[in-house]
């Protein structure tokens, strides 16, 4: 979506659950075609809303000097172009059949 609005996100940081598969973060790296910084805390929602209330208190002058100073990446993964043409491609056939089967998947659901 983001792209189809020109904005461009070259990486993205992920945490929790699926996280910790490597499997998971390959398949999200190659399918968004970018790069996953893997951070230590597993609780993102909460460690954000953690974050702003440090950033409301006057902790921090801002989120991103907040973001900064506590969120620590632990590792990194980037898309590799040979998978991610093999998911693009799978898309593009997915969207051209997609129409066709819908009422099927309705009435398999």
């Amino acid at each position: 979506m983001a792209r189809t609005l020109g904005i461009d996100i070259p990486r993205t940081k992920i945490c929790g659950g699926g996280a910790k598969s490597l499997l998971w973060r390959k398949i999200i790296a190659n399918v968004l075609g970018i790069s996953l910084d893997i951070i230590e805390s597993e609780e993102g929602p909460g460690y954000g809303g953690a974050m702003l209330a440090a950033v409301a208190c006057g902790d921090f002058k801002s989120v991103a000097e907040a973001a900064d100073s506590l969120v620590k990446v632990t590792e990194s993964m980037n898309p590799e172009p040979g998978l991610m043409e093999k998911y693009a491609d799978r898309y593009h056939a997915f969207k051209q059949i997609y129409p066709a089967l819908k009422p099927v998947f309705r009435q398999c659901s």
